[in-house]
């Protein structure tokens, strides 16, 4: 009888492992040796199931990208019927935990290496490209009489408000991201 593949549980143990270096080192420190001893493993193993370091980036961006996708599609049947708007807001805009913050650190890391690695930056434009789609929906639900073109121009002010409030968390800046959470609910008041 043939032995189960370890393939996918190893790939997984090296993404937790760069995740783990990512904070404890930063992104730039990072080394393969790095990599494979946090996960236990020697150096050709990293390379045998994912490649090299550039290779397990990118592969921790795309698992990042379908985790996105992941929380969205937990968070939309959990909005309400009415004030759909209000509700993403309040969501969006939480004070997280520290496995939040972590993963905001972690992301922001993976963010920085869009421009190097191309991978990388179409796994963010996707990221954006879901999150614009999903919330001008639900502005288009909640306001239909309001023009395309500005539904999506307060999509992408939401989307940046976003951005801004998780980088704001590691930094616990309280008070700067409940501002964006009252300016993003202004701003698409503009709609009304």
């Amino acid at each position: 009888m043939a032995r189960p593949s370890m393939a996918a549980q190893r790939k997984e143990e090296i993404l937790d492992a760069l995740e783990t270096c990512i904070l404890k080192y930063g992104i730039q420190a990072t080394s393969l040796e790095n990599i494979a001893e946090t996960a236990g493993v020697k150096r050709t193993i990293l390379r045998h199931y994912i490649g090299n370091r550039d290779d397990i980036i990118c592969a921790l961006s795309t698992r990042l990208k379908e985790k996105y996708s992941q929380q969205w599609q937990q968070l939309l049947p959990w909005l309400p019927s009415k004030n759909q708007v209000e509700s993403l807001i309040d969501a969006l805009f939480t004070i997280g935990s520290k496995e939040q913050i972590n993963n905001t650190i972690v992301g922001e890391a993976i963010f920085s290496e869009a421009k190097r690695l191309p991978p990388i930056k179409a796994d963010q434009e996707q990221i954006m490209a879901e999150f614009i789609d999903i919330v001008s929906g639900i502005l288009k639900a909640q306001y239909p009489q309001a023009c395309e073109e500005k539904i999506e121009l307060i999509a992408h002010g939401v989307y940046a408000n976003y951005l801004l409030s998780e980088s704001f968390l590691p930094l616990t800046l309280v008070d700067q991201v409940h501002k964006l959470k009252a300016s993003t609910k202004l701003l698409c008041t503009t709609l009304e």
